[in-house]
């Protein structure tokens, strides 16, 4: 246990495994920590209002003169009222990303009269109502208008917001909120200035880190862990290096602009030593994430034959064929298929006494039914251009699979829509990259998504549409693609 202290009537209590999981039941936390509060009855159910904290993380202490210096200008100077409103305007303005009316503040300051008519000292009663204005929705909650306001635009400071938020994800900058207060993100140049220099800034980091793993789905990543009998070559380091090798390519693309054709073929892509060593490719020299070039013997190049792509569509003993079709159409297309009809077998490992057949095999003889066939044929053989990679990733030519006989040779050969036939990956990847208008739709919706922090409509498409056709003219360049969606009329919408 990590002991925290008692701090007025708020008990802390954490309960952390030396494991790293978390306190999960009473009857675990009984033997980790037997004199904390009892917070299940015997039956799982909360006794009191509960509120798990997964991880907690704090600096200090800030003692820098830039720190002290940012301190000093949200506190009040003295006890007048003059000092006492000008201090916490500045601080509810920076914390609200906005400015606020003479009654926002008169409620801060007739909190903070209580608190002192109560006995408590100014400083106190000081910090009470800052509280109040982080405690507040404004601060927490980012607003854009009400539903009284008949205005589909954001103003100018919800354009900062949603700006910083989408490429920073933290709040405005002084520098950005200045450009609000004197009307310069209204135009487009304008905007297209703070867009250039918050790219700049390392803060950017955390789009290109965030928005690729919402947009790949990376946090399924190893949410079905492999069978350590069945794949001895993974572990929690090749996972997690999986991961970065995905968010690192995405980082690579956006900070030298690259072709967005490159998501699909591309002769090189980022690993460190353990992943080299996984694909097969030559050993490092440097430790630590770098570019690396591909060969056509590689088998690899483009997101979708990198193994975090391939294992999050697989399950703990086997790829899945279906669900790889499924993730491609929603991440490439941004089309969800339908699900299944209900009662569906699932598909069952081959018995023992029968031939071997690939998963693929089986899957062909289910889609025979009339009832699955439509929906399969669409489907389908986005998966089936990737049977040479297992489950967690690894190239193969043959299925590994129970029955009577030898492993059957895998097939990664399929035909798309308009007969468009493919041998392998790599045909189906160049077939891919041939589509890149229709990418560049389903690309900017989900830069919307991540943007406007909600699922799109068959209303947006049109506008969607026109970003992306904007977009074609740099030639699908990814930074470059991102800005033509922050300078169009979509982002400023409410």
């Amino acid at each position: 246990p990590f002991p925290f202290p008692t701090d007025g009537n708020h008990t802390r209590n954490v309960l952390d495994h030396q494991d790293h999981g978390f306190f999960i039941h009473s009857k675990d936390a009984s033997m980790l920590n037997p004199t904390a509060y009892k917070l299940f009855d015997d039956d799982g159910k909360p006794i009191h209002p509960l509120l798990i904290i997964d991880w907690i993380e704090w600096e200090g202490p800030l003692t820098s003169e830039d720190d002290l210096a940012k301190r000093k200008n949200y506190l009040a100077k003295d006890e007048s009222e003059v000092s006492v409103r000008d201090a916490l305007k500045r601080f509810a303005e920076r914390a609200w990303r906005r400015p606020l009316d003479n009654a926002e503040v008169d409620r801060y300051v007739a909190l903070i009269a209580s608190e002192r008519a109560a006995g408590e000292t100014f400083q106190s009663a000081f910090r009470t109502a800052m509280t109040g204005i982080l405690t507040s929705k404004n601060f927490y909650y980012l607003k854009e208008g009400s539903p009284q306001e008949k205005r589909a635009q954001l103003d100018d400071w919800e354009l900062a917001s949603r700006l910083s938020y989408f490429l920073w994800s933290s709040t405005p900058d002084e520098v950005l909120l200045q450009a609000a207060s004197d009307g310069r993100l209204r135009s487009k140049e304008g905007l297209k200035e703070q867009f250039r220099r918050m790219i700049a800034d390392p803060k950017a980091e955390r789009f290109t880190e965030t928005f690729p793993r919402q947009w790949l789905q990376l946090h399924q990543v190893g949410k079905f862990p492999p069978d350590p009998k069945l794949y001895p070559q993974y572990d929690l380091w090749l996972e997690k290096s999986m991961t970065r090798e995905t968010v690192g390519y995405f980082s690579e693309m956006f900070a030298n602009d690259m072709p967005m054709r490159e998501f699909f073929v591309s002769d090189w892509t980022i690993a460190n030593p353990r992943l080299a060593a996984f694909y097969g490719l030559p050993p490092l020299e440097k430790s630590g994430f770098q570019k690396v070039s591909l060969k056509p013997e590689n088998n690899r190049g483009g997101l979708l034959t990198q193994a975090s792509v391939l294992m999050l569509t697989s399950d703990g003993t086997r790829h899945r064929p279906v669900h790889r079709g499924v993730w491609y159409s929603e991440a490439i297309f941004g089309r969800t298929p339908p699900p299944p009809p209900p009662n569906v077998d699932p598909i069952e490992p081959t018995p023992s006494d029968k031939p071997k057949a690939t998963v693929r095999m089986q899957l062909e003889a289910h889609a025979s039914n009339s009832a699955c066939a439509s929906c399969h044929s669409k489907i389908d053989p986005y998966g089936f251009a990737f049977e040479n990679y297992n489950a967690i990733g690894l190239w193969r030519t043959e299925e590994i699979t129970s029955g009577k006989g030898s492993n059957p040779p895998v097939d990664p050969s399929g035909t798309l829509p308009g007969d468009r036939f493919f041998k392998n990956a790599d045909e189906f990847k160049k077939l891919a990259a041939d589509d890149i208008d229709r990418f560049a739709e389903a690309f900017a919706g989900q830069l919307a998504t991540f943007a406007l922090r909600r699922m799109m409509t068959f209303d947006d498409r049109t506008e969607l549409r026109a970003i992306a056709k904007e977009g074609a003219g740099e030639d699908y360049r990814l930074r470059s693609f991102v800005e033509t969606f922050v300078l169009s009329d979509f982002f400023r919408k409410r």
